[in-house]
């Protein structure tokens, strides 16, 4: 494995799921922002600034693409954009001496925009996978897990690894769709019963909003925005597990040979260095997502 240095493959499953506040039956303490804890501003790095493509050096800015209807990742407070990846967008832009402008985008529609070149990058909970590194090139900077969200309660008894025959809302173009759904049809199969329907939604609220008036059974997302949803709202939701690590790490997207990728890529191992990115999770609540080494294009499968 090269010691992709991820945090998760020293701890189990469980002891995970409880770092992230818990994985079945009401949720618990969702992760979210600590307002003690401050993240220092962070010193450029000339020579790292001195890389970057020379219009992007020119313009004095990184356009980032985010889904920002995605806490504790992003999502807008008071007419700001907050969270992990706003945080840790900013402090690579500190340390490459530009400033960041984040350019709201539907999760479907990142990889696109990429493409496209309407934006530089994007931080927005992406998951690197060898399909995606076809298109786009990414840099790891966390490793993550899968819950599924449910009524309180769970009138339909789901499991996160459990979930033949019921209907299941995903976010259009995640790993819960392209990836894990599919893997769980073959084991429904199997065992003679019907795989889940899939809904496929825009955003985590939309799916929300699904699952709150009885159109779906349940959620597959990501852990930590499930388990956000739940404590905010414990009356209406909860989360099931079992918590399972996603196959792959996530990361920050380029287009394709794209020239930013190694200035970003080394300025988050400034910010691993320094300490900033533990802080920055820390803020979260959310440090035991941590990678202590980031990669370029460090999918698993």
């Amino acid at each position: 494995m090269n010691r992709r240095g991820v945090a998760l493959f020293a701890i189990g499953a469980v002891a995970v799921c409880a770092a992230l506040a818990g994985c079945g039956g009401g949720g618990g303490e969702a992760a979210g922002p600590s307002p003690e804890v401050v993240v220092p501003a962070v010193a450029k790095d000339a020579a790292l600034a001195a890389r970057l493509p020379a219009e992007v050096r020119s313009a004095g800015v990184l356009r980032v693409a985010m889904d920002e209807t995605y806490p504790p990742f992003e999502s807008v407070q008071a007419g700001k954009v907050v969270g992990l990846d706003p945080d840790l967008a900013n402090a690579i832009g500190g340390v490459l001496g530009v400033r960041v402008e984040f350019v709201n985008t539907s999760f479907d529609a990142i990889i696109p925009s990429l493409t496209s070149n309407k934006v530089d990058l994007a931080m927005s909970s992406i998951g690197d996978t060898k399909e995606r590194e076809r298109t786009v090139d990414l840099v790891t900077y966390y490793w993550n897990g899968t819950l599924v969200l449910v009524k309180t309660g769970n009138p339909a008894q789901l499991k996160a690894d459990q979930v033949c025959g019921a209907r299941v809302g995903v976010i259009r173009g995640s790993l819960q769709q392209t990836s894990f759904l599919p893997s769980q049809a073959a084991k429904c199969a199997g065992s003679g019963k019907p795989a889940a329907t899939v809904e496929v939604y825009q955003n985590g609220p939309q799916a929300q909003l699904a699952l709150q008036s009885g159109r779906i059974d349940g959620v597959m997302e990501d852990a930590p925005p499930l388990l956000a949803v739940a404590a905010q709202q414990k009356d209406v939701f909860e989360t099931a597990g079992p918590f399972f690590r996603n196959p792959n790490p996530g990361g920050v997207a380029f287009p394709k040979g794209s020239k930013l990728v190694e200035p970003v890529h080394e300025a988050i191992g400034v910010l691993i260095k320094n300490g900033t990115y533990q802080t920055i999770l820390k803020k979260w609540n959310l440090e035991k997502i941590a990678i202590e080494k980031s990669e370029i294009n460090g999918a698993q499968s």
